[in-house]
Formats: C-alpha cells, sequence, structure tokens
C-alpha cells in the first residue's frame, strides 16, 4: 500500500483557476470576454483565476457554455483540489488523545503491517492517518464506541481488534449459505481434516469451512485482546468466523474452533450482524457453545463411558480417540480439564500448533 505525501506546501497546489488560465491565454480571450461570456462578474473570475475564489456551480456551467468544456471538467478539479488541501492539513486533526489510542493499539497496527494492510516506513502522524482508513474510520478516538457495549478494560484496543476481523473478513465469501442440516456433515470432515496429514491445516480447515457457508479466517492472538473469536452473520447467508491462534497447545485451538461453530449452530447470531465473543460475558449461550464443543469433539454418552471404566493409560486414551475421530491429546487436555488426571499426566504428548502469524 503506498502513502500518500503529506508533506507537500499548500503553495505548491494548483488551484483550477491556473487552468482557466491556461485556457484563454492560449485561444486569445480576455478575462473580462470570458466573464461576460460565462455570465459572472469580471471581479468574481479574477478571484477564481488567481486561486483566491472556487469554481462555483454557476461558473462551471457558463464555461462550458463559453469554452466548450463540459461543466463535469471544471467541478471535477475543484473537488480534486479541495480533497488535495484537506489532505495536506489532515495532520492537523491529530490531538493528543488519538496519538495516545494509536500507541495502545500498536500490537494490531503492527500486524496489519505484517500483512500489508499498512505501511511501515512512515512517520507516526502518517501511521495515523493510514490506520483511520485501514480500520475503516475518521479518528482513532471513535474505535473504543464500536465496541461500547462490552465490559472489556481497553475499549479502543478491542474495537481496533474488531476492524482488523472486519478488514481480513471484507475480501473473502463462502462458497454457498450456511444450513444446520449439514452440520453433522461439517463437524466430520473438521475431524477429519485435523486428523489427517496435512501440510496446510490452516488452508484445509479454509477450504472446508467454506463449503458449508462459513469463511473462517485464523489470526495471530493478541494479549492485550481478551476475544477468542468474531462472528458475523451476512445477508446473504454465509458466516464469517474469525479465530486467533493461541500460543498454547493445538487443543486450546481446537475447542476454540469448535466453540465458536456451536455459537453458529445454535443461532446465537441468526440476523445479519457480528458480536465478538469473550469469555463469561454471554451466559447460557457460552455454556451452550461450550456443550457443543465437547458434544462434537467427543461423543457425550462414549465420552462417560470411557470415564467410567477408569483406565487412562496413553494407549486406552489413544484407542478412544480413535472412536472419535480425534487426536489423542483433545481427550487428554478434556481429562486434564475436568481433573479427572492431572494436569502433569501426558503432557508431553500435546501437540503445539504450527501456524503461521499472519491471517490465513
Amino acid at each position: 500500500m503506498a502513502a500518500k505525501n503529506r508533506c507537500i506546501s499548500p503553495d505548491l497546489l494548483i488551484h483550477p483557476g491556473e487552468t482557466i488560465s491556461d485556457v484563454i491565454e492560449e485561444r486569445g480571450i480576455t478575462q473580462k470576454e470570458l466573464a461576460r461570456r460565462s455570465g459572472v462578474s469580471e471581479a468574481f473570475l479574477s478571484d477564481v483565476i488567481h486561486g483566491k475564489k472556487d469554481i462555483s456551480k454557476g461558473l462551471a456551467m457558463g464555461l462550458e457554455y463559453s469554452l466548450g468544456v463540459p461543466r463535469s471538467f471544471w467541478l471535477n478539479l475543484q473537488a480534486n483540489y479541495d480533497a488535495e488541501l484537506l489532505g495536506i492539513n489532515e495532520s492537523d486533526s491529530i490531538q493528543k488523545d488519538e496519538k495516545d489510542i494509536f500507541r495502545k493499539i500498536s500490537e494490531i497496527t503492527d500486524y496489519l503491517a505484517e500483512l500489508d494492510y499498512l505501511p511501515s516506513d512512515l512517520s507516526e502522524d502518517e501511521l495515523i492517518l493510514e490506520s483511520r482508513r485501514c480500520l475503516r474510520v475518521s479518528n482513532l478516538t471513535s474505535l473504543s464506541t464500536l465496541v461500547a457495549d462490552y465490559p472489556v478494560k481497553e475499549q479502543s484496543v478491542l474495537g481496533a481488534w474488531l476492524c482488523l476481523c472486519k478488514q481480513i473478513s471484507e475480501d473473502n465469501r463462502a462458497d454457498r449459505p450456511f444450513t444446520r442440516e449439514q452440520l453433522n456433515d461439517l463437524i466430520n470432515e473438521i475431524k477429519s481434516t485435523i486428523t489427517s496429514d496435512t501440510e496446510d491445516i490452516c488452508k484445509d480447515l479454509k477450504s472446508v469451512f467454506s463449503n458449508y457457508g462459513i469463511c473462517l479466517n485464523i489470526i495471530h492472538n493478541f494479549d492485550s485482546v481478551p476475544a477468542q473469536g468474531y462472528i458475523a452473520k451476512l445477508n446473504d447467508g454465509t458466516y464469517q468466523l474469525t479465530v486467533p491462534v493461541p500460543d498454547e497447545n493445538e487443543d486450546t485451538f481446537l475447542y476454540t474452533l469448535f466453540h465458536e461453530l456451536g455459537h453458529i449452530a445454535n443461532g446465537d447470531i441468526s440476523r445479519p450482524g457480528w458480536f465478538i465473543d469473550i469469555p463469561d460475558t454471554k451466559g447460557s449461550e457460552d455454556k451452550s457453545a461450550e456443550r457443543f464443543a465437547n458434544d462434537s469433539l467427543m461423543e457425550q454418552n462414549s465420552y462417560d463411558l470411557f470415564v467410567l471404566q477408569k483406565v487412562f493409560t496413553y494407549a486406552a486414551i489413544t484407542e478412544y480417540a480413535r472412536t472419535q475421530n480425534v487426536p489423542p491429546f483433545v481427550v487428554v487436555s478434556r481429562l486434564q480439564k475436568e481433573g479427572i488426571i492431572p494436569d502433569s499426566k501426558y503432557s508431553r504428548y500435546r501437540v503445539r500448533l504450527n501456524l503461521p502469524r499472519t491471517g490465513s
């Protein structure tokens, strides 16, 4: 992404009046004659030519008749000049509170630079202006208002994270609308993917989800952001799902992935819109999504029977995991989480997720 040069002086901009001056000089027309032909006062035309006044709609229409140049040309010339002048003065709109917020969200803007959504070789003021464009806000102080309903400490950081999720999702769409009738097929394909010997689990999971109406994006996990997922339903019936990769083990990511799928399957966002999933803030909906994740990864009755047998050798865990089509560490993680086996038991078998920092 190329950044605009905002170091140019306003004195170096070419006012539209200079173009009028060039045209009448070329055609041998005096200002007085052009003013009369265009239906404006000579004083007004002189002020426009010398950059003291703007081309009005009336003058643009008059120039169309008197010079044979479309009014749209003159109005666009004026609009482009105004836009350039506004860009030059844009840095003046940056106040201290916006700079403070920019520094707070640096982890996210650095990540956007990694993904080439933001340039990285600009001054702080230039980066703030580019961040406004990238995050789609007129001022970074507005970020907190986007997530005003979420009880988090740093709302501006969460707001920036939300905009990051929307930015990454913007150019991606799922192949078809999501239907709950195909949910079991989706679950089975996800489980087959995570137990396969794939070289790129991100790409494979994204393809699977897209086939069932969900555009999946996997992004870096930010310590400053308490969210474990972003879900949006679009007007075409497809979903956007963004899940951060925790700096932990693969089972954590898989449980999170199925948890977020649970929110979609349970109809927690049944109409077009979006929400951010922050643990312990959605009450019964969050508990239902957790049950969905557990049941999808391991059938509850079979899991209860496995636990009742009280045989927790790694060989027994591996065999049970095979019947559920999940990696053994998923079973280990749940047993540890429920206090059935110590946290340290079989921890050496837990797999660290090797996913890229950049979005996928």
